[in-house]
């Protein structure tokens, strides 16, 4: 990827991006109530990119490796003072011993994958027996638009199809749930406009910043949406993606 996406990616991070920061909070929120010791444990996030989640980590003093396919990705991060914090590698060859992380983390990354079973068993290949690993997927084949074209998805995932994916590579599901809940909605509307114009769909638009209220107001419905799934542990019905939380139980 272009060094000028991560710089534009890396900058709507810094001003508060809606969707970037309450998707960290809702990754962090979910750790902590499942592993009481994160202080004192090593995590592994799969996919960096330009370090957004891995600046997240580093800000509260966690202990923690990235790996990216993207070499300008790995500069990119460098350049920003990660540079001992992260390596190339491959999610289907991650470069880490067995057993060496308590926490993985593969946030919207699995659906990128051409061997997404290949991907699963070496996440759980480097977690310790009983250790963690936070996935984000994307929902609902029939949600299938240009943008997953153009974000060079491989498939979107119906829930009973990635949680049978788990369970084969040996993962046991201990909380998992729907998110974009309260947005599903207008997640929808813009599919279906993207299906029915797809030539007036410009994925580049989201990476343009919103006016600071409407960032403010979809920041703090995403906010809600962590309270109900991590902080009160209810699934929501439905919504745009899946978030699963899943333990290696052998």
């Amino acid at each position: 990827m272009d060094k000028s996406i991560f710089e534009k990616i890396h900058q709507l991070h810094k001003k508060g991006w809606w969707f970037g920061e309450a998707r960290n909070r809702m990754v962090m929120s979910l750790l902590r109530r499942h592993d009481k010791q994160l202080e004192s444990h090593l995590i592994l996030d799969i996919g960096s990119s330009e370090g957004a989640f891995l600046d997240y980590l580093n800000k509260r003093q966690l202990s923690f490796y990235g790996i990216d396919i993207d070499e300008d990705a790995i500069k990119f991060c460098a350049s920003r003072g990660l540079g001992d914090k992260i390596k190339y590698g491959n999610i289907k060859d991650i470069p880490f011993p067995p057993e060496s992380f308590n926490i993985a983390t593969a946030l919207d990354i699995v659906e990128h994958v051409d061997d997404d079973g290949k991907a699963m068993d070496e996440i759980h290949r480097i977690l310790v027996k009983g250790g963690i690993a936070l996935v984000i997927v994307p929902a609902h084949k029939w949600l299938w638009s240009q943008n997953d074209v153009a974000y060079h998805h491989q498939r979107r995932y119906s829930r009973k199809e990635f949680q049978a994916l788990a369970t084969k590579y040996g993962f046991t599901i201990r909380q998992w749930s729907y998110f974009n809940f309260f947005l599903f909605p207008l997640f929808v509307c813009a599919t279906l406009y993207s299906k029915l114009f797809p030539r007036r769909v410009k994925t580049s638009t989201v990476l343009k910043p919103l006016p600071k209220p409407v960032n403010w107001v979809l920041r703090q419905i995403l906010n809600v949406e962590t309270w109900i799934i991590a902080g009160l542990g209810i699934r929501l019905p439905f919504g745009s993606s899946m978030i699963y939380i899943l333990s290696k139980s052998k």
